[in-house]
């Protein structure tokens, strides 16, 4: 298996008023167990391995393999995110990760 770390994905990033959403094609992807993904504080690591069958067919007889690529892509995001919040879909080839904004609290002080 190979690293891919040139080949990128068709994706997507906006922000909403209260989170981030991150949309992401992922064609040769077959299953959500393929994808794994890493939150921390500022940063979203997605790291994808895509299996794509390959046939063909030539004078001398016929031939098939199976091609195995992983690929990798750190996001930084331009706030502190709450790791634990971040949620991800999987479907028909299309992953949706949506990050919410982590709410600055408001503690009120009291004066003695």
């Amino acid at each position: 298996m190979k690293m891919i770390d040139n080949v990128e994905p068709l994706s997507e990033i906006y922000e909403t008023s209260d989170s981030y959403i991150i949309t992401m094609d992922l064609p040769f992807i077959t299953d959500k167990n393929q994808i794994e993904i890493y939150a921390k504080e500022n940063e979203l690591e997605i790291i994808a391995t895509m299996n794509r069958k390959v046939y063909w067919s030539s004078f001398e007889g016929f031939g098939r393999k199976v091609e195995v690529n992983k690929f990798r892509k750190k996001i930084s995001l331009p706030v502190k995110i709450d790791p634990e919040t971040v949620k991800a879909t999987f479907k028909n080839g299309v992953l949706i990760v949506e990050i919410p904004k982590k709410r600055e609290k408001k503690t009120k002080i009291n004066i003695s």
